[in-house]
Parts: structure tokens; sequence; C-alpha cells
């Protein structure tokens, strides 16, 4: 009967015998996340991360009987940024929603379960800006140069220039991320401070746009900037957040998103 009981915690989840409760237990670790790459912003992308846990069990030995102390949720978090837990398996799986307004790059995971025990995985999530997610064809490269070349010289013969004009809408792929200029120092809690932030793209001189803006933690005001000028936006934004570090991240209509710097937060007076 006690073994039938043991068998019922399946291979994936490690038991540790003991009086009950969480004391003593070892850090959980996490085995996988996947996928490992992802492009950035991109919707409802989702992120399964698989872990390996060990959990407290009361033994009867009179009545012959085992009870699990499973976990019954965890929480995700992409560097700061806490990620929708969408399905939570104690057996050791987690599945979230990735959090749009990560840059470009590396990301840590971090998973923390019920009774405040921890795992992290440092660069286990890579972001790529569009049009970085496959492979450069050296073929396609070399068909790409000869069709502008010989697209620019008919246009020249012409009197015309096939290229792109600045009144000329922004289409998809035309900007490529935005770029933060470094926040430097400690800001103030309810206090305006400025940022500017670069489009960035085979267009980025053209873009007139306004870009969403959002915070790592508490909420940043206001929650649009621009319209951009020749592609640099300026503005005078508070973040209204308890002492700690911050991000500021921004979104085009596109999904295409930046993230600035992470800087400290100090308290209002």
């Amino acid at each position: 009967m006690k073994r039938a009981a043991l068998a019922l915690l399946g291979c994936a989840v490690l038991a540790w015998a003991c009086a009950g409760g969480s004391t003593g237990l070892p850090q959980p670790s996490i085995l996988s996340v996947e996928p490992d790459t992802l492009l950035v912003n991109a919707k409802d992308a989702e992120l399964t991360v698989r872990f390996d846990a060990r959990y407290a069990v009361s033994v009867d030995y009179g009545e012959e009987t085992v009870d699990a102390h499973l976990m019954e949720t965890g929480r995700v978090w992409l560097d700061e940024t806490e990620a929708t837990v969408t399905h939570f398996d104690p057996s050791g799986v987690v599945i979230v929603t990735v959090p749009r307004g990560l840059g470009a790059g590396a990301h840590s995971v971090r998973l923390r379960l019920e009774d405040g025990r921890e795992a992290e995985q440092q660069d286990a999530l890579t972001l790529k800006p569009p049009g970085q997610d496959k492979e450069t064809d050296p073929e396609g490269e070399d068909a790409g140069i000869l069709m502008a070349t010989d697209a620019g010289a008919m246009d020249e013969d012409a009197g015309t220039d096939a290229g792109p004009h600045p009144e000329d809408p922004i289409l998809e792929g035309d900007i490529t991320g935005f770029n933060f200029e470094p926040i430097e120092g400690a800001r103030t809690s309810r206090q305006s401070f400025s940022i500017t932030v670069h489009a960035e793209g085979p267009r980025a001189a053209h873009f007139g746009g306004s870009l969403e803006l959002t915070s790592s933690r508490g909420k940043v005001t206001p929650k649009k900037i621009g319209p951009c000028d020749g592609g640099v936006c300026t503005e005078l934004v508070v973040v209204d957040a308890t002492e700690g570090p911050v991000q500021l991240f921004v979104l085009d209509g596109y999904g295409v998103g930046g993230t600035s710097n992470s800087f400290m937060l100090a308290p209002s007076p």
C-alpha cells in the first residue's frame, strides 16, 4: 500500500520525506526552456519551462498512507518582467505567455514556487528582431544587390528615384527596433524626467509615429509618446512605483519594440 501511494508522485517529481512543510527542501532547478528563440513582441508567444522540484511528504505508518505536499501554483519572470502563467503542473511543467516589451537579446528565466523556492537560468531565451528569424541566404543577398542596382540604373535613365519618400506610409519591416538613450543615475518616483528614443531600420529617419510606453513596475505616464520627429522621440515621463530597479518599454503599431537600460527609482520625498 505504501509503495503504491509513493508511485503516485510520478517519475518527474522527486519526493522528499519529512514531517511536513518545505523547510530544508533543496531549491528547484530549470531543466529546459522551449522554444529558446522567438521574435521580439511576437503576439501570444508561449514559453514552456520544464523544471525539477522535490516536495515534502507526510507518512502515516499506522494507516500506511503518504500525503504529498505538491505546489498548486508558480510564478515566472523574464529578467524583471513577470509572465502570465497559463498552465502549471507540479510534476515539472509550467507554460507562460511571453510578456511584450522585452528587447532583442538574451533574457534570463526565473521560476518561483508557491513556497518561495526559486530557480533561475541565465540567457534561457533569445529574442530576435523581425527579419532576423531566418539565416541569410548568400544567393538571395546577391540577387537583392543586383536587383537594387538594375532598378536604380533604370530609374536614373527615367529621371526618377525608386527609393521611398518621407511622406510614404511606414510599412512592416521599415522599422526594426527602437533604441533608448541611456537613462543615467537614479530617478525619483512621481517626478518627471526626459527620455529619448531613436527608431532603427531602413526608414528610421522617416518615422514620425507614436509609441506605446510601459514600465516593468508600477505605472508610467504618458502611456503614449510622440509623434516622433525624424525617427527621434523625446518626452517627459513620470514613473509611479516603489523603490528599486525599473525598465521602460516602447512598442509601435507593428509590434516592434525597444527596452531601456535598468535604472534605479528612488522614493518620492
